[in-house]
């Protein structure tokens, strides 16, 4: 997909006025005022502490990207633009921004009540366990229901009426309700983000990349199909459910199928299904459940691996610049997978084949996959009495694999002379080092056009080679360089028309952290602080901007030490400067 018709596609979701609105700016400065004001009454209230409260108030937030997903599996005939452009997954991506914390807060108390209903599926074994040993009458249908974009449609107040039923449900005192729900409410009502140099705000549904997102929408399907089925007459006879993706077994005849089906597209007008019913098999997640052989005496399922139409089976390249065991590993992985989803030995070969008849033409030799076959099939058993591992972490290159092969030849001379870690193993414990895609894509969009690298034009910036103490006139020299898309990194702000001067520190870049400090000012929020109320007096013109130290490994708390010693160098504090006291 070219840029043209990825921002075709992107446009056209966006411009649906149901779930997206466009904005003149940005709003998520001001959700992290309220964010803030939260999270105040929550530790005054004595359900978090002050490093959980700074912890989740993201300091130098960023806007949240859109970008897409092609569907490139779906029938070319229901794309965007049939055979040219297919219909893309939107997903926002939410790091760094104000409610990213937050969302992974709301995760933890989400999650484990979202799996505490009877059509809950963890995963596919899960779903294999639970029912390979269901006795299916001999002439009922096997069906499957796909419920259509459920992220996106999901009412924001059906969804967080639902979350309060749960949490009604399943009370918890340590929990705090009250505010998880006002926390939701905000995630989900100002949920803005940028596409194309274009700002927008969903009001509908939530977005794909929340932290909650999965356990939210399962709450609320639980809720709407428990709804759903009471009030029909019909029930199927075993239904079991995995987010959006729907198994089940209808006892009854095909008509009054059809008018279940009708009766669930009909019970609330957010959500729209998709179905499929088949006498004798169906797929659901990367499984085929069917009648075989053997279901007229024991109706039991029989089951196998499904692949998809677009399934291209792009498994890791034999030349490509991996560990060794990795390559051992992928292949391995796939045939337990096949192992434990095939209910027998032949559909195992056969899915097995299928495979290996792909990673031929992606450089895997006949004897490699030969011999990972018969290792895999013949497996020894547990050994009773494992070794304690000692793992050498390091970043995959040709010289940390020299290095570490290095340090295990001289562990096992070490045992043979010691008593000492005979029980020890060392294994080599690879990170992967950045790839193309690390390079090459980014949530955001990039213009087509971008300034030349080391000018700014902004004149608020200003690349300093030395700062003052006005206080005690001492001067400290700048070492390194800095431009407006500096990162992590502690800053100086400086007044033109005075000697006051603020110390701050971001994760984020010097430009985005400029913003938001413009932002507060502009809009007379923050009031309170001595950096605003200063400014809104000698106007924005007189702020400038500069760095001051920057380390891109720093975490949050070395940066604020950082920053603090920054502060105590130049003075800063109120009312000799406009830091806080």
């Amino acid at each position: 997909m070219d840029r043209t018709d990825y921002i075709w596609e992107g446009t056209r979701q966006l411009d649906n006025q149901t779930h997206y609105k466009p904005l003149d700016s940005p709003i998520y400065p001001e959700t992290r005022l309220k964010v803030r004001n939260i999270l105040e009454k929550m530790r005054q209230e004595g359900y978090i502490n002050r490093d959980q409260q700074l912890y989740l108030l993201e300091d130098s937030p960023r806007e949240r990207r859109f970008y897409l997903l092609p569907k490139i599996h779906k029938n070319k005939t229901t794309w965007s633009k049939p055979g040219e452009i297919p219909p893309g997954r939107p997903i926002v991506s939410d790091c760094d921004s104000e409610t990213y914390r937050i969302a992974e807060y709301i995760e933890s108390y989400l999650n484990p009540i979202s799996c505490l209903h009877p059509s809950y599926i963890k995963d596919t074994y899960d779903f294999l366990e639970k029912i390979k040993t269901l006795i299916i009458p001999q002439e009922a249908f096997l069906f499957t229901i796909d419920v259509e974009s459920l992220y996106t449609n999901i009412d924001i107040e059906l969804g967080l009426d639902a979350v309060k039923l749960w949490f009604e449900k399943y009370p918890n005192q340590k929990r705090p309700d009250k505010f998880l729900l006002e926390l939701l409410e905000i995630s989900l009502r100002r949920n803005d983000f940028e596409f194309d140099s274009k700002f927008y705000l969903q009001i509908k549904g939530t977005a794909m990349g929340k932290r909650f997102a999965p356990s939210y929408a399962n709450i609320f399907m639980a809720n709407w199909e428990q709804k759903a089925l009471e009030a029909y007459p019909l029930k199927p006879l075993h239904y079991y459910r995995f987010l959006d993706d729907i198994w089940g077994i209808w006892p009854f005849s095909m008509e009054e199928f059809l008018g279940f089906t009708n009766h669930l597209n009909n019970f609330s007008p957010s959500i729209k299904i998709q179905y499929n019913i088949h006498q004798t098999e169906v797929n659901f997640l990367d499984t085929i459940t069917y009648k075989g052989p053997q279901f007229r005496y024991t109706g039991l399922l029989e089951f196998k691996v499904y692949f998809k139409e677009t399934d291209t089976h792009s498994l890791l390249h034999k030349t490509s610049y991996h560990p060794a065991h990795t390559y051992r590993g992928i292949v391995k992985s796939q045939l337990l997978r096949f192992h434990r989803i095939c209910s027998n030995r032949d559909q195992f070969h056969k899915a097995t084949r299928t495979l290996f008849s792909v990673l031929r033409t992606r450089g895997y030799s006949r004897s490699f996959l030969r011999y990972t076959l018969k290792n895999y099939l013949q497996r020894k058993p547990p050994v009773e009495t494992k070794p304690k591992i000692i793992p050498l972490v390091s970043t995959f290159s040709t010289s940390s694999v020299q290095l570490n092969r290095l340090i295990k030849a001289n562990f096992r001379k070490f045992l043979d002379n010691t008593n000492n870690l005979q029980q020890h193993k060392i294994i080599s414990a690879y990170r992967r080092n950045r790839n193309l895609k690390d390079l090459l894509v980014k949530s955001k969009l990039p213009p087509l056009t971008s300034r030349p690298k080391g000018k700014e034009n902004n004149k608020t910036f200003q690349s300093k080679t030395w700062v003052t103490n006005y206080s005690t006139k001492q001067v400290y020299k700048i070492k390194q360089n800095f431009t407006l898309r500096s990162t992590n990194c502690v800053y100086l702000i400086s007044c033109i028309k005075c000697t006051k001067q603020y110390v701050g520190q971001t994760k984020n870049s010097l430009a985005t952290r400029l913003y938001q400090h413009h932002y507060n000012i502009r809009n007379r929020k923050e009031t309170s602080t001595h950096i605003v109320k200063h400014f809104l007096d000698h106007g924005l013109t007189s702020l400038k901007i500069s760095g001051l130290q920057t380390n891109q490994y720093w975490s949050l708390t070395q940066r604020l030490q950082v920053e603090k010693a920054w502060i105590t160098k130049l003075d800063t504090r109120h009312p000799k400067g406009l830091n806080e006291n």
